[in-house]
């Protein structure tokens, strides 16, 4: 299990592999792997999504994933 932790200005809905998955600026847990992240509509942030090869993070050091505010 890894962990990683989606920064956004404010609260949003996680999409991880298009599938819903929590809110900014949690730790969220995810298989270990290659992930693509993205916030769904609306369309207020940018990149329109990311994707990450997911490992050896903790619950104490999640990977950061960090989406700007347009």
């Amino acid at each position: 299990m890894e962990f990683v932790t989606v920064k956004y200005p404010e609260s949003k809905k996680v999409f991880i592999d298009g599938e819903e998955a929590g809110f900014t600026n949690t730790t969220l847990r995810v298989g270990g792997g290659t992930h693509t992240f993205s916030l769904g509509e609306p369309k207020n942030y940018k990149p329109d999504s990311i994707t990450l090869q997911v490992t050896g993070t903790t619950s104490v050091k999640p990977m950061e994933v960090t989406f700007e505010k347009i």
